[in-house]
């Protein structure tokens, strides 16, 4: 008997998807992490025909915030190290966000006269404060040279040539404007919940009340880690948040979770909850790009939601192949309302399985490929591979579909 799994259908797969986001009438949100930032691409100076991304991905971000923290001193550099350690020991990423997120947690905890990791208080604030301005600095460059097409912009053109009788709702957990960029050149009504025109400020309730909010034609974009563009400001002896110009501080970047003094806690709350209002909607959709599932808050909405809510779906996209151990693959495949597109196989209605190497038809061409391999007999057999996961490409499919 054969025990190989059978393989899934990938025209299936991309044509469920593209019906999904041809409804009018369907709730569709987007949800972005940093993997959408770096596949904008840019020339490489003195280097012909080869690009870098624009914005770095959490691992390159992660090697230039280390070495920002070692040029403060060798005391710094080993904090780090430690650091690094105490993530490895429970399971963590230990990535400039989880790193981040520890050092403010330490700054929590400890006194003006204690010491930890050899670091005394104002010395570990100096550290938070070198990680902050590192990623500021790096997810804050100048967008003069980007290329006129570039995937975000691709996004937004989609958006444009859609008609819906709910708003188009964009999480992202990213710091950077690069979608706010997209957006603003095709000119599409975009409110992010902050209001005003002198120095906007963030407006809770216009998260919670629709009718505080612009109508189904205007945009939603919420930026669930915070913003390179966000301040908080005293005023009539009460603190703001508000919206300005990209800032070097990064007092506004906050990767995690974490119980806030009640002048933070308003953005990063008021957008998990709206997060959690979209999912509870009834047959909402969520498709996932460039996120690698390591916020545990959102993936506990997510995935409750989808407990609770079997005609919500979510379409995880992802650019790497995720091995059998990975919490995702173990989540999605009890969660049959949950679909997760890797390069050489998909999740399915809890199933995992290869994709089928079968022809596709042109609205697959570069998000589906087919290849072919020599096997231990010497014949060839073929393979397939979903490119999807790939944002720039999966921006291209988006595209396509109001090509004409």
């Amino acid at each position: 008997m054969n025990s190989t799994p059978r393989a899934h259908d990938a025209q299936k797969a991309l044509a469920d998807l593209r019906d999904h986001l041809a409804r009018h009438d369907k709730p569709i949100a987007f949800l972005f992490g940093a993997g959408t930032s770096c596949a904008v691409r840019v020339p490489i100076a003195d280097e012909e025909g080869k690009t870098q991304a624009l914005i770095p991905a959490v691992a390159g971000l992660t090697t230039i915030a280390k070495k920002d923290a070692a040029d403060l001193g060798e005391k710094y550099a080993e904090a780090w190290h430690a650091i690094e350690a105490y993530c490895d020991e429970n399971g963590q990423d230990p990535n400039v966000e989880s790193i981040l997120s520890r050092l403010r947690m330490m700054i929590s905890a400890i006194g003006n006269a204690d010491t930890l990791l050899g670091l005394k208080k104002n010395e570990i604030k100096t550290l938070e404060e070198c990680v902050r301005k590192t990623i500021a600095r790096v997810v804050t460059p100048d967008l003069s040279g980007i290329p006129s097409d570039f995937p975000h912009r691709k996004f937004a053109r989609w958006l444009v040539k859609t008609s819906r009788q709910k708003p188009v709702e964009i999480f992202t957990v990213n710091y950077d404007v690069l979608i706010e960029h997209g957006l603003e050149a095709e000119r599409i009504p975009t409110f992010d919940g902050f209001v005003g025109s002198y120095r906007p400020f963030f407006h809770p309730d216009s998260l919670r009340r629709s009718e505080s909010a612009p109508g189904a034609g205007w945009t939603r974009l919420w930026k669930m880690h915070g913003s390179v563009t966000w301040r908080r400001v005293q005023q009539d002896e009460r603190v703001r948040v508000i919206r300005c110009e990209p800032d070097q501080l990064g007092e506004m970047i906050y990767p995690s979770f974490q119980k806030y003094d009640e002048s933070r806690q308003q953005p990063y709350t008021a957008f998990t909850d709206r997060l959690s209002r979209f999912l509870e909607q009834d047959d909402a959709l969520l498709i996932v790009a460039g996120f690698s599932f390591g916020d545990e808050h959102i993936n506990n909405l997510i995935f409750g939601a989808l407990e609770n809510r079997p005609r919500t779906h979510v379409y995880a996209l992802q650019f790497d192949e995720l091995p059998e151990q990975n919490d995702l693959v173990k989540r999605a495949i009890q969660r049959p309302n949950m679909i997760v597109v890797s390069p050489e196989t998909g999740i399915v209605g809890g199933r995992r399985a290869v994709w089928a190497p079968v022809e596709s038809p042109s609205f697959m061409d570069g998000v589906f490929e087919l290849k072919e391999k020599a096997t231990v007999a010497g014949e060839t057999a073929k393979s397939a591979r979903m490119k999807i996961g790939d944002f720039a490409r999966f921006c291209d499919f988006l595209q396509s579909m109001t090509a004409g």
